[in-house]
C-alpha cells in the first residue's frame, strides 16, 4: 500500500476519481491502463473507484483494454519511497563458496567423534576418550576458522548439526 508524507492512504485526486466514474466502462478501463503505465498502484486505482475493487479486477481490466491516446492530462503518481522519486537497483550479490572438509581429515574426524562420543566430565584428563574429545573440538575449530560450514563438519564426523554447533560455542 502507497502511503504519501503524512502516512495517509494515498489516493487519486478527487477530479481524476470523478472523471473515471463518468466514463463508460471501455473508456474507464483505458483510462486505468494510461494511469497505471504512468505509474499509479493496482491497489491505489482499484481503491478510488466507487465501489472499490479488488487489485486482481483492475489488473484483469488494464491487461485486456486498448491503448487509446488519453485527451485528458495524466496526473503525476506519487513517488515510490520516501526518500527517492525513482526506485534504485543494488548490486548483483555474488555468492561465495565455502570450503568442504578436506577428504583426507574425514576418516579422522570420524574416529575422533566414535571416541569422544563416549567421554564424560569425570573421565581423566589422559584417558583416550578426553584426548579424543580435545582433538575433535580443536580440528573442528580450526576447519570453522578456515570457513567450513558447521553443517559440513558435523557431515563428516557423523555427528548432529547440533552436537557440532554446542561444540564450536566452547
Amino acid at each position: 500500500m502507497l502511503y504519501d508524507r503524512k502516512m495517509e492512504k494515498t489516493q487519486l485526486p478527487s477530479d481524476e476519481v470523478e472523471f473515471l466514474g463518468s466514463l463508460p466502462r471501455e473508456d474507464m478501463e483505458s483510462r486505468l491502463r494510461a494511469l497505471w503505465e504512468s505509474g499509479w498502484s493496482l491497489q491505489v486505482l482499484g481503491d478510488s473507484l466507487i465501489p472499490p475493487r479488488p487489485k486482481t479486477t483492475i489488473h484483469f481490466w488494464v491487461k485486456r483494454a486498448e491503448n487509446r491516446k488519453q485527451f485528458r492530462e495524466i496526473p503525476p503518481p506519487p513517488p515510490k519511497s520516501l526518500t527517492t522519486s525513482v526506485p534504485t537497483r543494488s548490486a548483483p550479490r555474488m555468492r561465495t563458496v565455502s570450503p568442504g572438509v578436506p577428504p583426507a581429515m574425514r576418516p579422522k574426524l570420524r574416529e575422533l567423534a566414535a571416541l569422544a562420543r563416549r567421554y564424560r566430565a569425570k573421565s581423566p584428563p589422559n584417558s583416550p576418550y578426553a584426548i579424543a574429545n580435545e582433538q575433535l573440538t580443536e580440528m573442528a575449530q580450526n576447519l570453522r576458522m578456515m570457513g567450513v560450514p558447521t553443517a559440513a563438519i558435523a557431515e563428516a564426523a557423523g555427528v548432529s548439526y547440533r552436537a557440532m554447533a554446542r561444540r564450536l560455542s566452547k
